[in-house]
């Protein structure tokens, strides 16, 4: 067994580029094109992955990793996203092939503030079959990166009815517009016709500031009384505005006229139709 733990953190995308330039090299003549060789490179890859390695002691790349006990991997991932390391794809897919590991990934994502760490753990995450919805709502609690924040709402989409009465409670709660709108975009993968569910749409859509979004995700939800709520709006909106409302709007049943209003001084109009100039 290796146990020299610098190992862990040698290039190994330095080591694959090595070996490909050198198949590449070697193979030249079979490829029209460096694109025709990059349709190659998964089979390349995995013949780098199981070739013997001279730098490993002799071991292929993926039997080096196979070696590493699993207790000591999601100590080596936080290690290897320190400064300018990267985790490596063999690590990922070790991490991947052990489920019993995806409570103490629950926990460093919960813990950690590293944002390079906090996606990569969140892949793994969703890699092993994410987690149930509380993990996910306790993620968008904490002050992370909005991309981070946005995939664990995607996350939350795909558990809609299991999150449905934690999303409506804190959505009950929050005095953040901003966190009214995380709340309300999973509701609107639940069950239709749902009365506590449009009254944080509407909620939204009162007091966002973003009516475009508001509009959207009613006319996700699709429960046809939204359209009273969006009908008045098309009489005070910027162009952008009317062109998600009357979407939002069809989306439910209804209709607009595409000449409701006249946009003619509208900056996006103007833009739209190829017409810049007063």
């Amino acid at each position: 067994m290796i146990s020299n733990r610098d190992m862990y953190f040698i290039d190994f995308d330095k080591l694959f580029e090595n070996f490909a330039d050198k198949y590449y090299n070697e193979h030249e003549d079979e490829y029209d094109s460096p694109d025709d060789f990059a349709k190659d490179l998964d089979k390349i890859y995995h013949a780098w992955a199981t070739s013997p390695a001279q730098s490993l002691g002799g071991i292929s790349p993926s039997e080096f990793f196979n070696h590493i006990p699993v207790t000591e991997l999601v100590g080596i991932l936080k290690e290897s996203c320190i400064g300018d390391r990267n985790p490596n794809s063999l690590l990922f897919d070790r991490i991947a092939t052990e489920p019993d590991l995806i409570d103490e990934l629950q926990a460093l994502a919960l813990s950690s503030d590293d944002e390079k760490l906090l996606t990569v753990t969140m892949s793994l995450i969703a890699e092993l079959g994410g987690a149930d919805s509380s993990f996910y709502l306790e993620m968008t609690e904490r002050d992370i990166a909005d991309d981070v924040k946005e995939q664990c709402v995607e996350m939350l989409c795909d558990r809609a009815d299991e999150a449905r009465d934690d999303l409506l409670e804190r959505a009950a709660q929050t005095d953040d517009v901003k966190k009214l709108a995380l709340y309300a975009e999973p509701l609107t993968f639940c069950e239709k016709g749902d009365d506590d569910i449009l009254a944080v749409l509407r909620r939204l859509l009162a007091e966002g500031d973003n009516i475009a979004y508001a509009a959207a995700l009613m006319g996700r939800y699709g429960d046809e009384r939204a359209a009273d709520d969006l009908y008045p709006l098309l009489d005070t909106c910027n162009f952008a505005e009317f062109m998600e409302i009357r979407c939002a709007i069809e989306q439910l049943g209804g209709t607009v006229d595409d000449h409701y209003r006249d946009f003619s001084d509208d900056p996006l109009y103007r833009v739209l139709k190829g017409n810049n100039k007063k």
